[in-house]
């Protein structure tokens, strides 16, 4: 057995106080609202979309070809969910419900760092029960042979969750490698990423640009004014906040990717090639692996 569950030392958490956001749908701009509720001791994060509960498993991941995370349940869809699960993730909260009165999340600014400090600003109760968290006995290995390089580890770690992450790219974005550990200030070390084009721009022709904004009808015309990172092929159009701030986008993505798992997870992460079909991957076989187990 390679992995198994155990009963932490440390007690679920669940938000303090109702949280609101208004915003808009990246598809359309059309005004959206969403509750962020506390929830019972193993609740575990929930999505409700007009009174359909979606739990935030990998079981309901939607697979598309929209490079994010969406999940789906009976008739019911919720669409760009990982900014705001790894927020949920990050700042340590383990029971929430998400209503919500349109099948996406509010777009904020293409980070979960609003998401982070509504949170805190909401405060935090302790609850009356343990965690259950995931011990890796065995090291883990995981491949997507479609990507170069894409490859991943997962040791065992007893001080939690840590990863290291290698995104490589071209100039002008590079490449980078950071680090998470699930003790460090989540709100501080990743929530201010943005998430990037995975492609440059020409900007005396705005036909690519175009087009993205025929799928997502929020952005802006000017690329520069996006709340998207763009490029050219030799500098950025939006001004980075940190010069890695790509690749940590990508490690925010995977912490919000690895709240599907359902745990939390005692293990170190080695990842390269990160993105979101491989870290989906990695979910649903850490809980194939899991299928049946109880504490």
């Amino acid at each position: 057995m390679k992995l198994s569950l155990k009963e932490s030392n440390k007690s679920q958490r669940t938000i303090a106080k109702e949280i609101t956001f208004e915003g808009q749908s990246l598809f359309s701009s059309t005004k959206i609202s969403m509750q962020l509720l506390p929830a019972e001791v193993n609740t575990g994060i929930v999505f409700n979309v007009n009174g359909t509960k979606i739990p935030a498993l990998s079981d309901y991941l939607n697979f598309t070809e929209l490079h994010t995370t969406s999940l789906t349940k009976d008739d019911a869809e919720v669409l760009m969910v990982e900014h705001l699960l790894a927020a949920i993730w990050g700042m340590g909260i383990d029971n929430i419900e998400i209503k919500l009165d349109q099948k996406i999340i509010p777009a904020q600014d293409g980070s979960a760092e609003p998401f982070a400090q509504a949170l805190k600003e909401a405060g935090i109760t302790v609850q009356g029960a343990k965690r259950t968290v995931v011990e890796i006995h065995e090291n883990l290995y995981f491949e997507q042979p479609e990507f170069e390089g894409r490859k991943a580890t997962l040791s065992s770690n007893s001080n939690g969750l840590s990863i290291e992450l290698t995104a490589p790219y071209p100039a002008p974005i590079n490449t980078y490698t950071v680090n998470y550990s699930e003790n460090d200030d989540f709100e501080k070390k990743v929530s201010w990423a943005r998430t990037f084009l995975r492609s440059p721009l020409d900007p005396t022709d705005l036909t690519k640009w175009n087009g993205i904004r025929s799928v997502y009808k929020a952005l802006p015309e000017d690329p520069r004014q996006s709340p998207v990172i763009t490029f050219t092929e030799s500098k950025f159009l939006t001004p980075l906040k940190a010069e890695n701030e790509p690749a940590m986008h990508k490690m925010l993505d995977t912490i919000g990717d690895l709240a599907l798992v359902g745990y939390r997870i005692n293990g170190h992460f080695k990842i390269d090639v990160p993105g979101h079909k491989f870290t989906h991957l990695i979910a649903k076989e850490i809980r194939s692996q899991l299928n049946g187990q109880e504490v």
